[in-house]
């Protein structure tokens, strides 16, 4: 039994999780110029973060941010090594803690789940079920409200300190949404995102955050609605059965807990009931009751890895082509 409740801010900022995270952060990483210069003094810079954090004076840096077309336009933000240190010392504390709490078709930031395990789940349900829908949340990550996930958080947390801390790493993610290139987003600028609000696209927490922040919605679709097949990939979620109006009530009922408990949209381009018969697709990838094949996403996302041989090191790389060559090869 632990003897210190989980949250714990003394522990999470002890040098020893300090050192802990600093390894998860530069794993498969290290040959990037600003984790190799960071490493070449880490025992310096974790003293200096220890101290900040234990002495109150620790304020997160801006993020810095890109413009990235994938072919969507995305703002990509990327925090500061020490904060991603924090970030990652933060979640190594409290995330199995929540985590135990998730379901099993949850697939989004867990260890054994991911997206190929996402995948193998949405092509057994295809071939069993005789419709799907599939719905998306939109603007996710922009329409995140701090005060909901602070609760979310605040529900198991006892430990003022690191609330305290969670209120300084959220504040500055949602300080992404109010710079001047964000602004000049045709998405924000003309819907701009409300202080107290999103979370950027970048960084351990926010996306750890995105897959916490509808964990209610999973309970709420496996207790209330009691849909036996149902998965969810952070804001991708789809439902399976054979009822088509049973589906079609369900996704009014989601409509309704979203905007009700979380402040959120369903996108209204993604919500048609449709045939398993008729493929689809799923995280980037062609889904039809035959098997698998890479759609135009994974394809161009397998290019960018082959590209970046160099920056991820062929060990990362070998990793990566196997994931995909494992999806593909589930067919029959």
């Amino acid at each position: 039994m632990r003897s210190v409740a989980a949250g714990s801010f003394t522990r999470l900022s002890s040098l020893p999780a300090l050192w802990r995270a600093w390894i998860a952060c530069r794993r498969n990483k290290r040959r990037r110029p600003r984790i190799a210069a960071f490493d070449l003094d880490a025992d310096s810079h974790l003293i200096r973060l220890q101290r900040a954090l234990a002495n109150g004076a620790y304020q997160p840096a801006p993020y810095h941010l890109t413009v990235v077309h994938d072919p969507k336009t995305r703002l990509v933000a990327a925090p500061a090594i020490a904060d991603r240190i924090v970030q990652r010392a933060l979640l190594d504390e409290i995330g199995p803690t929540y985590e135990r709490s998730f379901i099993d078709h949850s697939y989004a930031c867990r260890t054994g789940r991911g997206p190929q395990r996402a995948l193998l789940a949405y092509l057994g349900w295809t071939r069993r079920n005789r419709y799907r829908l599939s719905l998306d949340v939109r603007h996710y990550f922009a329409s995140i409200d701090h005060a909901t996930l602070y609760g979310l958080f605040a529900h198991r947390l006892g430990d003022p300190r690191t609330l305290a801390l969670l209120q300084r790493l959220l504040a500055a993610g949602g300080a992404v949404y109010q710079s001047p290139l964000a602004r000049s987003l045709p998405e924000f600028a003309d819907a701009p995102v409300a202080t107290g609000c999103g979370l950027p696209l970048g960084g351990y927490l926010s996306h750890w955050s995105g897959a916490l922040y509808l964990d209610g919605l999973d309970h709420f679709v496996k207790r209330t609605l009691k849909v036996p097949a149902y998965l969810r990939y952070m804001d991708d979620f789809t439902l399976f059965g054979d009822d088509r109006s049973a589906l079609e009530e369900a996704r009014e009922a989601i409509r309704e807990w979203l905007w009700r408990e979380r402040r959120l949209q369903l996108n209204p381009r993604h919500d048609a009931v449709e045939p398993t018969a008729q493929p689809s697709t799923f995280l980037g990838y062609r889904v039809s009751r035959s098997g698998l094949l890479p759609g135009p996403k994974a394809k161009r996302r397998l290019k960018q890895r082959l590209r970046q041989v160099d920056a991820l090191g062929t060990e990362r790389l070998a990793r990566g082509l196997r994931a995909y060559r494992g999806v593909l090869l589930t067919l029959g």
